[in-house]
């Protein structure tokens, strides 16, 4: 058995640049991932990181940043040149499935704000439930609403927390690296130009192989029949191949996607980010 020095193994895509309106810090992109990387570490209780960061066209604050606040052997950074959204995850893939620190694995972008012990707990699902292939901590705004997300789910109480399935989730989230390799090729069709909530469909085999799904979404929500065709150009192959994974998510949530708008709800973003900052200083 391969012996690890580390808990979870964490890859972070930092881009410098602002693509859509963050609640917090809308004008200023270093000290929102500064305040992001700042809950992330207080996210981890006394879980052992391997952090992996790639800097997208990054100035050199954003190192500085990083080497001031994690320094030592457990931070690697990777500094390219502005490659864009779909190379930096497929370099999250490369770097996380073949890295050995580690039996889990996380995959982290800039914009994300999480509650303090957040990781700790998601690590906790997935060791002691059986049935956990993947974890997110983002609660989508949309998720009792979307028509995608219309389907039955599985609940349960674990780890003093509510937990609920749900068939996608954007591309921040907690797996195994054994579930990541065994997944990793319909991952990778993001990087060619695949939806985010398209392959987790394919994984979490939601919808894809229902002909009147296909119909439905035609006739009632075309954004929805957008996503299915997406999954078919893909990732068809895969529609009857591979097993049905599970993918869950916190409820209430246990962090958020910060962009304004899609916060998940029913927690104080703004006081949480402002805590933030008091605990580190």
């Amino acid at each position: 058995m391969m012996q690890y020095s580390y808990d979870v193994a964490v890859a972070w895509r930092i881009y410098p640049g602002v693509s859509k309106v963050p609640l917090i810090y809308p004008q200023d992109k270093w000290q929102l991932v500064r305040t992001c990387l700042l809950s992330f570490m207080q996210a981890t209780g006394e879980l052992r990181i391997r952090y992996y960061f790639i800097l997208d066209g990054c100035p050199p604050a954003y190192r500085e940043l990083i080497e001031s606040l994690l320094p030592g052997p457990c931070t690697t950074i990777l500094e390219t040149p502005a490659m864009g959204n779909l190379a930096t995850f497929r370099k999250q893939v490369e770097l996380l499935t073949t890295q050995e620190d580690a039996p889990l694995v996380y995959f982290a972008e800039d914009d994300y704000l999480y509650r303090p012990g957040a990781l700790a707990l998601m690590v906790q699902l997935l060791r002691q439930e059986t049935d956990v292939d993947f974890v997110s901590c983002y609660l989508h705004a949309d998720t009792l609403s979307h028509p995608i997300h219309r389907h039955p789910r599985r609940r349960k109480s674990a780890c003093g927390h509510r937990w609920f399935t749900d068939s996608s989730t954007c591309l921040t989230f907690l797996a195994s690296r054994e579930k990541l390799i065994a997944t990793k090729d319909i991952f990778l069709s993001y990087s060619r130009g695949n939806n985010d909530c398209a392959l987790w469909l394919v994984l979490t085999k939601t919808h894809i192989r229902n002909p009147l799904a296909y119909l439905r979404f035609m006739l009632q929500h075309q954004e929805s029949f957008g996503i299915l065709k997406m999954a078919v150009k893909y990732t068809f192959r895969y529609f009857f191949t591979g097993r049905r994974y599970s993918l869950w998510i916190p409820d209430p949530a246990l962090g958020t996607h910060l962009e304004k708008g899609l916060v998940s709800p029913g927690i104080d973003w703004l006081a949480l980010s402002r805590e933030v900052e008091e605990r580190a200083s």
